[in-house]
C-alpha cells in the first residue's frame, strides 16, 4: 500500500510504522541461511564423492585386468594342450598306443569332457578323432550321445573356424551344468584347415569370477553371452546381454582395457572390461554407483540431519522473536475461514504498525467489498444460471457480444397444465410448480446445461455456452432420459401421499432437442438484459417439444442430435416434417431409452415401424397400414405415431401426395 504524506492523518486512519515486517524477516532468515550454508561449505560432500569415484574406477579398471589376465593364461593353458594333442594326432604314432596316451592325458586333465578333432567335408565336417572322459560323464549321469547332440547343436558356430575363426562358446544349457566348448583351427598335414573342438568343465575358470563385495564379475564372449558369472544361473541360462553399454563400448573398441558410466535398466553403474584375445571375448567389472557411493551419502545424510538440527534452532529463534507476526496472521487466517464460510462480519483490528498492521487493515475493507459483491451476486443468482453469473463476472463484455456456436437446444413442457393448474388452488399450483422445477433443474445443472429461462412450467435450457461442454448432445440426451425418470418418483411420491389432484399425479412432459449453431448471449438492452439464444436450431427445438403431442412421444429429437447418441441411446424414426416457420424438412426421432434397458418387443416394434415409414415414403399404403398396425400390435400397447401415420396413409390413398412427393409432411401449426 502506498502511504500518502504531508497531510493530515485522520484519528481512525491506520498508521504504519518504521520497524516493517521485511527487517523483521531479512535478519532472522539471514542468520538461518548462514549458519546453513555454513555447514554444507564445510562438509564438501562435492569433493569427497569425486574422489571416491576416482578412486571406485581405478580398482574397478585393475580388477578388469588381472582377472582378464588369470582368464587369459588359463585359456592359454587349454589351448597349448590342445595343440599338444593336435600335434601328438599329426604324427605317425602307434594308434593304440596314442589312444592309450590320449585316454591318460584326458583323465589327468580332468576339466576335459570331450575333444575332438574334425576335417571340413561337403556336409560341413566329419570327425577324425574323438575321445570322451569317460570317469567324468559317469559322474555326472551324462551319456556320450547327449555330448554328440551338443556338438550337433553348435555345429554351425563350430564351422567358422575352419576358416581360421576360433570360436568360444556357453554350451550349458545342453548339459545343465556350466560348460564352455572352445573350438580352434589347426593345420593338417595336407596344409588345410582342421579344428578341434574341445568340452571343458568351467570350474577351470570359476575362480577367477569369486569375489565378495558390490562389484560383478563376467566374461562374455563375442556374442554377448554370459561365458563365466558368479552366479551360476546366468551361465546355465546362457544370458545374452549384446544389448549392455559395456559389451558394445567394449566389442567397438580398438583398446583392450576401458571404462564407461553409463546406465542399465534405470540403473547407473561404472563399468571396465579387459579383452581376453581370445575369440573376441572379455572380462567385465561392474559396480553400481548407488552401493559404491553409499558411505558419500551417509555424509549428505548426516548433513542434512545437521541442518536440520540448525533449522530447527533457527525455527525456535524466530518463534521467540515472531509474536508480533504471527499473531495477527493467525487472527488474519481465522478471518479468512469465517469469510470462506459467507461470514462477512470479522471482528479483528490492527495489533501492530507494520506490514502486517497494513494486511489487516487492507483485509477489513476488503471484507465489506467482498460481502456487497457476493450479495450482488445472490441476487443474480437466483434469477440468471450462476455459469452465467460466473462467466459475466469473468468477462461480461465477450457475452454481451454474443457468439455463434454449435449447442444443443433443450425445450420442456409439462402437458394438458392449463388443466392441472385450473384444479389447483394458488398456493398448491406455486408448490407443485416449485417441486417439480427444482428436480427437473437439479438434474439440468448435473449434465452442464444452462438455464435460459422458465415460461410458467416450461423449461429452456442450452448445452454448450456459454463454457464448452464436451459430448452435450449426449449429455442433454442423458439429462432428458433423467428426468423422464425422475418425473415418474415425483408422480409416485404424490400418488403414495395423495398430493395435489389426480391429474397432476398423472402429469406427462414433452422435451425437445435439436443441435446446431445458434448465437448466444446477452440480448437485450443496455439496462436490461438476459443471457439466451437465437436462431434456427432454437425454434426447430421449440417445435420439436411442441410436435410431441401429435406423435405422442416424451422426447422428440432431431437427425442432428441423434446421430451424436447412437452409440448409447435407442431411437426410432418417426417422422419427415416440414416444421412452420423453416422450409428445410427436419427428419425427427422418438429417443426412448439407453441400448441396454430397451425391451426386445420395442425393438421389434421399432424395426418394423421403421419399415413402414419405408413403404409410406414409396406411396405404398396399404402395405404402410399393415406394418404400422403390425407395430402397434408387437408393442402391445397404444401406439400414436403409428395411428397418425395410419391415418394419413388413408387421407393420401383419397387424395394422393404430388408425384414428386419424397415423404415430407408440412405442418401447419407450432
Amino acid at each position: 500500500m502506498k502511504i500518502v504524506k504531508n497531510r493530515p492523518i485522520p484519528k481512525d486512519e491506520f498508521t504504519p510504522s518504521k520497524w516493517n515486517i521485511e527487517l523483521k524477516l531479512v535478519t532472522i532468515i539471514s542468520i538461518i541461511l548462514l549458519m546453513s550454508i555454513s555447514c554444507i561449505i564445510a562438509l564438501a560432500t562435492f569433493f569427497f564423492k569425486r574422489d571416491s569415484e576416482i578412486r571406485i574406477e581405478e580398482a574397478n579398471m585393475k580388477l578388469s585386468e588381472v582377472i582378464g589376465l588369470k582368464v587369459e593364461s588359463d585359456l592359454d593353458s587349454i589351448k597349448d594342450k590342445l595343440k599338444f594333442i593336435a600335434t601328438l594326432l599329426n604324427k605317425d604314432f602307434d594308434p593304440r598306443k596314442t589312444d592309450d596316451f590320449l585316454q591318460s592325458f584326458i583323465q589327468n586333465e580332468n576339466h576335459f569332457i570331450y575333444i575332438g578333432k574334425f576335417k571340413k567335408n561337403d556336409k560341413g565336417k566329419e570327425p577324425v578323432k574323438f575321445i570322451y572322459n569317460h570317469r567324468y560323464l559317469t559322474e555326472n549321469k551324462v551319456k556320450t550321445a547327449k555330448v554328440q547332440s551338443v556338438l550337433n547343436l553348435y555345429s554351425k558356430e563350430f564351422l567358422k573356424s575352419f576358416d581360421g575363426t576360433p570360436k568360444l562358446l556357453n554350451i550349458s544349457q545342453g548339459f545343465s551344468f556350466p560348460i564352455l566348448a572352445i573350438s580352434v583351427p589347426q593345420r593338417n598335414k595336407e596344409g588345410h584347415n582342421d579344428i578341434l573342438i574341445a568340452f571343458f568343465s568351467l570350474k577351470k575358470l570359476l575362480n577367477a569370477f569369486t569375489t565378495s563385495g558390490i562389484t560383478e564379475i563376467f566374461m562374455v564372449n563375442q556374442e554377448g553371452i554370459i561365458l563365466a558369472h558368479q552366479d551360476l544361473n546366468q551361465v546355465l541360462l546362457g544370458t545374452n546381454l549384446s544389448t549392455h553399454p559395456l559389451i558394445q563400448k567394449m566389442v567397438n573398441s580398438n583398446v583392450n582395457n576401458g571404462q564407461i558410466h553409463y546406465s542399465y535398466k534405470s540403473k547407473d553403474y561404472i563399468g571396465s572390461y579387459y579383452k581376453v584375445g581370445f575369440a573376441d571375448s572379455g572380462v567385465l567389472c561392474v559396480v553400481p554407483k548407488k552401493e559404491a557411493y553409499e558411505e558419500v551419502y551417509n555424509i549428505q545424510r548426516r548433513n542434512i540431519y545437521i541442518m536440520l538440527i540448525v533449522l530447527f534452532a533457527a525455527m525456535l529463534i524466530v518463534l521467540y522473536f515472531s509474536q508480533t507476526i504471527s499473531s495477527p496472521i493467525l487472527k488474519l487466517v481465522d478471518a479468512t475461514k469465517q469469510i470462506e464460510m459467507g461470514n462477512f462480519d470479522i471482528k479483528i483490528q490492527p495489533t501492530t504498525r507494520d506490514e502486517v498492521g497494513i494486511l489487516t487493515d487492507s483485509f477489513i475493507r476488503m471484507g465489506h467489498g467482498l460481502e456487497e459483491r457476493v450479495k450482488v451476486k445472490n441476487i443474480l443468482g437466483s434469477m440468471v444460471d450462476p455459469i452465467v453469473v460466473q462467466e459475466a463476472m469473468i468477462d461480461l463484455q465477450a457475452l454481451k457480444q454474443g457468439t455463434h456456436k454449435e449447442i444443443t437446444a433443450f425445450f420442456s413442457d409439462v402437458a394438458d397444465f392449463t388443466a392441472i393448474s385450473e384444479e389447483l388452488s394458488p398456493s398448491e399450483l406455486a408448490a407443485l410448480l416449485n417441486e417439480y422445477l427444482s428436480a427437473m433443474t437439479i438434474i439440468l445443472k448435473i449434465y452442464d446445461g444452462v438455464l435460459d429461462k422458465y415460461v410458467g412450467d416450461a423449461i429452456v435450457g442450452i448445452f454448450n455456452a456459454p463454457v464448452e461442454v464436451p459430448n452435450h448432445h449426449l449429455k442433454a440426451a442423458k439429462a432428458s432420459l433423467e428426468m423422464i425418470e425422475k418425473l415418474q418418483e415425483l408422480k409416485d411420491y404424490w400418488t403414495f401421499n395423495n398430493l395435489y389432484t389426480k391429474k397432476a399425479q398423472s402429469m406427462d412432459i414433452r422435451i425437445g432437442l435439436n443441435t446446431g449453431f445458434a448465437k448466444v448471449g446477452f440480448m437485450g438492452t443496455d439496462e436490461l438484459a438476459s443471457y439466451t439464444m437465437m436462431g434456427d436450431t432454437v425454434n426447430v427445438a421449440a417445435r420439436l417439444e411442441t410436435a410431441g403431442k401429435d406423435y405422442g412421444v416424451k422426447i422428440l429429437i432431431s437427425e442432428e442430435t441423434k446421430k451424436h447418441i447412437d452409440k448409447e441411446i435407442f431411437t426410432r424414426e418417426l417422422d419427415m416434417v416440414q416444421v412452420k416457420g423453416k422450409n428445410k424438412p427436419v427428419k425427427i426421432y422418438e429417443m426412448i431409452s439407453y441400448h441396454s434397458q430397451v425391451p426386445q418387443n420395442i425393438i421389434d416394434a421399432t424395426n418394423i415401424y421403421e419399415q413402414a415409414i419405408n413403404l409410406y415414403k414409396k406411396k405404398k399404403w396399404d402395405k404402410a397400414i399393415e406394418l404400422f398396425e403390425k407395430a402397434i400390435e408387437v408393442k402391445g400397447k397404444r401406439d400414436k405415431s403409428s395411428e397418425l401415420l395410419v391415418d394419413r396413409c388413408i387421407y393420401y390413398k383419397r387424395s394422393p401426395p404430388p408425384p414428386k412427393w419424397d415423404g415430407v409432411f408440412a405442418r401447419k401449426h407450432k
